[in-house]
């Protein structure tokens, strides 16, 4: 959904936005205009929703939406003090679909949205999977690449989003020469729309649709938070599920992208580094308010020799290991050295069924017709 807001406010402006970006809704630093731009810049776009900011001008704001709302086919949403039976009426009648009270812009509009889904029959927003490794060679990567190869099989199509900004090896393992970056986005983030976000992936023949990371060091310097938040909130708008690939840094854009997860697949392996450090950030992930019901703990590459039992790695973690995906380097590196997601390069070997079981296990929707 393509979502503008008219306002003269700017603190208002600022929440209203975030709004609308989290719960998946197209809206570019680009389409937050002030009243005396909204006619003209309006007049030919395309707009799913409006947001209109009443205060501080109440009576020039009705003014613009009383011509918006003559000229245009869409949905105002209208943020004004709550105290004014009076003003509340003239605003319906100018053309407000919902009059919400500016006091809690927050909760109302995001009620407001929930109730504008229920209205127009529209989707869900897509379901975010977050992979994250506490210690490298975990095979996350791997796992991410391949998790998401069974969700778009089984769904069609899945956005894959590279965010281990200085490693990141997705490309490779699924064979793709992108063009566009995260990095290129994140220096256009006032201009970035769905057009762009959709022509800054790279498609994988499964379905799969990867942003890339920077290409050099470098370029991560222009990672924003902004930037990967509104390209988060258009993935989540254009494809049922977002597979996100972490590292293990927990540094702000990773918080992020933990912040927003639906489940998070904590992978490790079961010697001792490794389950003390899955220990260490499952503690972490609570400091950080995470609730641990989104968190399942996944042993990548399990039955190698003189690994910790798993009985022993569940009471140092203090949680139940959900899933466990065996040990197969022969046939893993031969997938990963091919450019294949291991899924469909040998989808009757063991890996690859564990793998699809486990995908299926988190996609929390029917599989498409």
């Amino acid at each position: 959904m393509h979502a503008f807001i008219v306002s003269d406010h700017e603190p208002t402006s600022t929440q209203v936005r975030e709004v609308l970006l989290r719960e998946g809704l197209d809206c570019p630093a680009s389409h937050v205009l002030a009243l005396d731009q909204a006619v003209e810049k309006l007049g030919g776009a395309q707009a799913d929703v409006v947001v209109m900011v009443l205060s501080p001008a109440v009576e020039r704001a009705l003014g613009v939406l009383r011509q918006l709302n003559g000229t245009m086919q869409t949905r105002f949403l209208t943020l004004g003090p709550a105290s004014e039976p009076k003003l509340i009426l003239q605003a319906l009648r100018d053309g407000a679909h919902q009059y919400l009270d500016e006091a809690d812009p927050v909760s109302e509009l995001t009620a407001a949205l929930k109730r504008l889904r229920t209205e127009t029959g529209q989707v869900e927003t897509g379901r975010v999977i977050a992979v994250l490794a506490p210690s490298g060679g975990s095979g996350s990567s791997t796992l991410a690449a391949n998790v998401a190869t069974v969700l778009a099989s089984k769904h069609r199509s899945c956005a894959l989003l590279d965010l281990k900004l200085a490693t990141g090896d997705l490309a490779a393992l699924l064979d793709l020469k992108p063009t566009h970056t995260l990095a290129d986005l994140c220096q256009n983030v006032a201009r970035l729309d769905r057009v762009m976000f959709e022509r800054s992936l790279v498609r994988h023949k499964s379905g799969v649709h990867l942003l890339a990371p920077p290409r050099s060091l470098n370029d991560i310097n222009f990672v924003t938070q902004e930037g990967i938040q509104q390209s988060l909130n258009l993935a989540r708008l254009l494809f049922p599920y977002v597979v996100l690939d972490l590292d293990h840094s927990f540094r702000e854009e990773q918080l992020l992208g933990l912040r927003e997860a639906d489940v998070i697949l904590l992978v490790l392996r079961l010697d001792f580094t490794c389950v003390r450090n899955g220990r260490r950030a499952l503690d972490h992930l609570e400091r950080l308010g995470i609730d641990k019901k989104r968190i399942q703990i996944v042993v990548n590459r399990y039955g190698q020799p003189k690994e910790v039992p798993a009985a022993k790695a569940e009471e140092a973690l203090g949680v139940k290991i959900l899933h466990y995906i065996p040990d197969d380097p022969k046939t893993v590196n031969r997938a990963n050295n091919n450019g294949v997601p291991v899924v469909l390069e040998a989808p009757s070997a063991t890996v690859s069924k564990n793998v699809t079981k486990l995908a299926i296990s988190v996609n929390g929707r029917h599989t498409a017709g």
